[in-house]
């Protein structure tokens, strides 16, 4: 897994991701995250994964996170429970939300490689075969207890070697897609959580950070597995929180073997694992993407009907005749709603 390099020459990766909608609720918790110098070893920005869900999304911003280099993946359409959900439920969900991001995020259709599951609510294998079948890379939804040492991101090649926290799990495989696992946490009490948030947090920042440095020293003293920060921004209007989980990023951000990437970016590392000595001039660490759109200063903003009310859709690229929702994207020459009927 590791490319037969000790611990020490591996750089640890560190997984930043939010999930739900972006919107002007967290924008200013997003700029005082990566807006303010923080690099990685090479002097690129730091980067983070979000898990964007449809309602409240401002496009907006989701078309600033992917043009300053962050990674966009998707939420579903409706963040609803699909424990129960149908093969073709789930490609209405999360491959639709796919091609909204495209649509009104600027975000490159094939950009859009992962997802995770609302509530971690995942719907085994009806749920792993859309991935494989809509061609998506990775999911990341799966808790894994085993936390010593830390689990690496695995493929579905062979079927889920660890216990099923949430079931339904995939029983069978899925050539070719990635989990990259929820690594729990423990707490300064002993408590598991698969999320930073649904940790028990103590009341100061100094408790705050006594609990991620515990946790990342689980990773970095051992097999530098990955260490997922899992995280939804309402937990950091809790002052304290936003304190703490600071001074952690400033401690870890000046560390020269740590890295604070993108699921993409660490699902690349470990399918080329590279060690320390050569991690500078590592291509998918760059920060170079003259492709991506430029960022979304002067949006449009779409007022559309939806749930017997009128809601205001903040885009920069043309806005969609009806309000975006699972089953009619509002995407001209949707694949997603043009191939899949509706359930009987």
């Amino acid at each position: 897994m590791t490319g037969g390099f000790a611990a020490e020459e591996i750089p640890q990766l560190v997984l930043l991701t939010f999930d739900d909608s972006a919107n002007d609720l967290n924008k200013g918790l997003y700029t005082d995250l990566f807006e303010n110098g923080r690099t990685n070893p090479n002097g690129c920005p730091i980067a983070a994964t979000f898990y964007v869900s449809h309602e409240w999304t401002d496009y907006s911003h989701v078309q600033n996170l992917y043009a300053s280099g962050h990674e966009i993946a998707s939420h579903s359409i409706s963040h609803s429970f699909g424990e129960q959900f149908s093969q073709k439920k789930w490609t209405k969900e999360i491959a639709g939300q796919r091609e909204i991001l495209a649509a009104y995020g600027g975000v490159h259709l094939e950009d859009i490689r992962g997802m995770r599951a609302p509530f971690l609510a995942i719907g085994g294998n009806k749920m792993f075969k859309m991935l494989y079948d809509s061609n998506f890379t990775y999911d990341s939804s799966m808790p894994v207890y085993e936390n010593r040492p830390p689990s690496w991101p695995y493929t579905l090649d062979y079927k889920i070697f660890h216990d099923c926290m949430i079931p339904p799990c995939p029983t069978r495989s899925y050539p070719g897609v990635w989990e990259v696992p929820m690594v729990m946490w423990q707490d300064l009490n002993g408590g598991r959580c698969s999320m930073g948030d649904a940790c028990s947090n103590p009341p100061t920042a100094d408790g705050v950070y006594k609990v991620l440095i515990k946790n990342f020293e689980r990773h970095y003293t051992t097999n530098r597995a990955p260490f997922g920060l899992f995280y939804h921004a309402a937990w950091f209007t809790q002052p304290h929180h936003k304190e703490g989980f600071i001074a952690f990023l400033d401690t870890i951000v000046n560390m020269q073997d740590v890295w604070l990437v993108t699921n993409w970016q660490a699902l690349q590392w470990v399918r080329d694992p590279t060690p320390l000595s050569r991690i500078n001039n590592f291509p998918p660490f760059q920060c170079n993407y003259p492709e991506r759109p430029r960022r979304c200063n002067s949006p449009k903003v779409c007022n559309l009907w939806h749930k017997s009310g009128v809601r205001y859709m903040r885009t920069c690229q043309p806005c969609p005749d009806v309000y975006p929702w699972t089953g009619k994207t509002g995407v001209r020459n949707s694949r997603v709603d043009n191939e899949i009927t509706e359930e009987s």
